[in-house]
C-alpha cells in the first residue's frame, strides 16, 4: 500500500521547529529544576552546618557560663572564710588582750615608780601613782607609748609630794588601751614627754604640773 504525504514542505518545517523549540524549553525547564534542586541541597546542608556550630557555641558557652558561675560562688566563700579567720584572730587577740596589757604595764614600770590606781572605762585608762622624779614618770610614758597595747600616752598632771624627808612626784597619765594590740607597722603614738634643761618632765598638752 502506498502511503502519499499531501503536508506541505513548509508545515513539515514548522511542526520540526516546534517540537525542537518544545525540546529545549523541557532542557531548560529540567536545567532550571536540577539547578534550583541543587541550590536548595547546599542552602540546607549550609543552614544544618551552621546550626551544629550554633549549637557547639552554645553548648560551649553554657559550660563556660557554668564555670563562671562555679569560680563567683568559689570566690564569695574564700573572701567569707577569709573574714571568719579575721573575725577569730580578733577576738582571740582581744581575749589574750588584757593579760598582755597587764603584762606590758608591769614590762613598763620603772623600779622608782608605783602605780596606785588605774581607772579604765571604754578602752580609756587613767594611770595615777608616784615616781622618784620627773625623769622616771617619763621613763614610763616612753615605755608605755613603746608598748603594742597602749596609744595617745598623755600627761595629765604632776605635783610635788612629801613623805617625812622624802619627796616624789604624784602624777596622774591619760592613755588608750588596745586589748587586741597595734600592728607592728602603726604609729607607737606622740612620742615621749619633753624635757626641760633641768631635767623636768614638761606636761603634755591638756595637762597640768604643779609643786607642793
Amino acid at each position: 500500500m502506498i502511503r502519499i504525504n499531501l503536508v506541505p514542505q513548509d508545515e513539515v518545517r514548522r511542526q520540526a521547529a516546534r517540537q525542537r523549540d518544545r525540546q529545549v524549553v523541557l532542557g531548560i525547564a529540567g536545567l532550571l529544576v536540577a539547578l534550583v534542586g541543587t541550590a536548595e541541597f547546599v542552602t540546607r546542608r549550609s543552614a544544618s552546618e551552621v546550626q551544629r556550630e550554633v549549637d557547639l557555641q552554645k553548648t560551649q558557652l553554657a559550660e563556660l557560663s557554668r564555670q563562671y558561675q562555679e569560680a563567683v560562688l568559689l570566690q564569695r566563700k574564700k573572701k567569707a572564710l577569709e573574714s571568719k579567720l579575721e573575725t577569730i584572730e580578733i577576738l582571740e587577740r582581744q581575749r589574750r588582750g588584757p593579760v598582755h596589757v597587764l603584762e606590758h604595764l608591769g614590762g613598763a614600770t620603772p623600779e622608782k615608780l608605783w602605780l596606785t590606781e588605774m581607772r579604765e572605762a571604754g578602752g580609756a585608762a587613767i594611770f595615777s601613782g608616784r615616781g622618784l622624779d620627773n625623769q622616771t614618770v617619763a621613763l614610763f610614758m616612753r615605755n608605755l607609748e613603746h608598748s603594742p597595747y597602749f596609744a595617745n600616752v598623755e600627761l595629765v598632771e604632776t605635783k610635788q609630794v612629801e613623805e617625812g624627808k622624802a619627796k616624789y612626784k604624784e602624777f596622774a597619765i591619760r592613755s588608750t588601751v588596745i586589748y587586741a594590740g597595734r600592728a607592728s607597722g602603726d604609729d607607737a603614738g606622740e612620742g615621749p614627754a619633753a624635757e626641760d634643761e633641768d631635767g623636768k618632765t614638761a606636761a603634755r598638752p591638756g595637762g597640768t604640773e604643779t609643786s607642793s
